[in-house]
């Protein structure tokens, strides 16, 4: 009995292993029926090839900030909604500080002290202008004698000022007419050496009666004319004054006087710091001819324009801690609080970001790192927008990769040239144009073959005969090759593949030669 029972369990062992081979030999023979090893042939030719780095990201703004508060307090007025566009510095929102009546008191402390040092500061200028020295009137310098330096007294003569833009003509007139000339009638001269007549106002007048000999006395009348240059001292001219009392001429002819000079000295006394003129030079009224200085009064006014900037700063502290403004000119992409929230310094009020200036950030793998450079042209695309087409640059390339599960990636950042609807954290896919080749002999890259380090191609000749022959590649992207020298156009390449005979030849990962490269 112990006997029958172990044949049958042999027996079944047997059937088992039976089947078991057979299943095996069946699959076998249909996996081997299913694939071939076919030859291909394929002519080279010239055409257009490129390779490009892919990868996927989100789309989000280049300039992004979070507004935060500057002061504890209470929320008191939004200004802005989600999705509006805003300027630089534009109120968005007013708070209601916690210590409102201690900051109102320190704001008018402050304005109080800064009232008082401008005053201080206003009566230091005053009293430091006097240290300025300036010219009264136009001309030319001429006495200066000092210089950086010297210690010079109240009242001290510094330079005069001469005249040379105008003439000045002495002529005596009877008592008859002087009583009836005044300061400003109008005056013709007529310059007897020049044979000409200028016109000219009556700059003076003195009451002095001088003795022109024969018992007669005269009335010193003195005229302003302008002096072109070429009029000298003591030329002998005739002057005409005319006013409502009809032409008054002059007893006897009279002379150009001494060009006329102002005298510029100071208000007060100190040591020359500067000179700003010498003898010579033409100055206007109102130039600086030179200043004094007063050590005393020079750091006063430095300390009051200290305390001032001191106290405003403090003042806008309190006055901008109330009123939040935008940092920038963009789109506020969200609001975090509401009116009547209790707020805290540096907690979060909103976001907000220009949307003109989107970017996408993609890891690039360490073998494709290389490929890439600042500034090439990239292709978007989005799932939402399938008949949109969108253009950027590579803007910035990250010098330090990060390393997960052994493969290390770089942070590529690609600036959209415009958005268009594309929306803050939308996904998209992009494609960089690495390098690219027009007119370039290019063949695929399974007819390639490494051997000794050489790169080689099969090419068969008219008669049928096929020759190894070596090539040198240029650009590859996964489908084809540059061949740069080796072969030509023309030449027939042959290679062999396995082709799976339930797939098309397309469907078994052949791509076709003019299907974009």
């Amino acid at each position: 009995m112990k006997n029958k029972k172990t044949l049958i369990i042999t027996a079944a062992i047997l059937l088992i292993l039976l089947i078991g081979y057979r299943a095996s030999s069946k699959t076998s023979s249909e996996t081997s029926s299913a694939l071939s090893y076919d030859e291909i042939e394929y002519t080279a030719v010239k055409d257009s090839i490129s390779v490009s780095v892919k990868g996927s990201g989100s789309v989000y703004p280049s300039d992004r900030r979070t507004v935060k508060s500057e002061t504890d307090g209470v929320v008191e007025k939004i200004y802005v909604s989600e999705g509006d566009s805003i300027e630089n510095n534009q109120v968005l929102i007013s708070l209601k500080s916690k210590s409102d009546s201690n900051n109102q008191i320190q704001t008018k402390e402050l304005s109080l002290n800064i009232e008082k040092a401008r005053k201080n500061l206003n009566q230091l200028y005053d009293k430091n202008s006097d240290l300025t020295i300036y010219a009264d009137s136009s001309g030319v310098v001429s006495g200066l004698k000092i210089k950086a330096g010297d210690q010079i007294s109240i009242n001290y003569s510094v330079c005069i000022i001469k005249d040379t833009e105008n003439a000045y003509v002495e002529a005596y007139f009877s008592k008859e007419q002087y009583e009836k000339i005044k300061i400003g009638d109008e005056a013709s001269v007529f310059l007897t050496r020049y044979f000409v007549t200028e016109s000219g106002v009556v700059h003076d007048i003195d009451s002095t009666p001088i003795p022109l000999g024969g018992g007669i006395f005269g009335y010193r009348i003195t005229v302003k004319i302008t002096n072109p240059g070429g009029y000298s001292q003591d030329e002998p001219a005739q002057v005409t004054v005319t006013n409502s009392e009809g032409s008054l001429i002059n007893m006897n002819n009279g002379k150009i006087s001494e060009m006329k000079g102002n005298n510029v000295s100071t208000s007060r006394s100190g040591k020359v710091k500067s000179v700003n003129v010498k003898n010579g030079m033409q100055v206007t009224k109102g130039d600086i001819i030179a200043v004094l200085e007063e050590e005393d009064t020079e750091l006063q006014i430095t300390e009051q324009i200290n305390l001032i900037e001191k106290y405003q700063t403090q003042f806008n502290d309190l006055q901008e801690g109330d009123t939040v403004y935008s940092p920038m000119r963009g789109t506020v992409l969200s609001i975090a609080v509401s009116e009547e929230d209790v707020v805290g310094r540096t907690s979060v009020l909103m976001t907000v970001a220009d949307l003109d200036m989107m970017e996408v950030v993609l890891a690039v793998d360490e073998l494709d790192i290389t490929k890439i450079r600042l500034g090439r042209k990239a292709n978007v695309t989005s799932d939402v927008f399938k008949d949109e087409s969108f253009t950027g640059s590579v803007s910035k390339i990250s010098m330090e990769g990060k390393n997960q599960n052994g493969v290390t990636t770089y942070d590529v950042t690609v600036l959209l040239d415009e958005r268009k609807a594309l929306m803050s954290g939308m996904n998209v896919d992009i494609e960089i144009l690495a390098d690219s080749r027009s007119d370039a002999i290019v063949v695929p890259v399974d007819a390639i073959r490494k051997s000794n380090g050489n790169y080689m191609v099969t090419v068969r000749d008219e008669s049928g005969n096929a020759s190894d022959i070596e090539v040198k590649l240029g650009i590859a992207n996964k489908n084809f090759a540059e061949v740069i020298s080796g072969i030509n156009e023309g030449d027939i390449i042959v290679y062999g593949k396995i082709q799976n005979k339930s797939s098309s030849m397309f469907n078994g990962g052949m791509m076709s030669i003019r299907g974009g490269r």
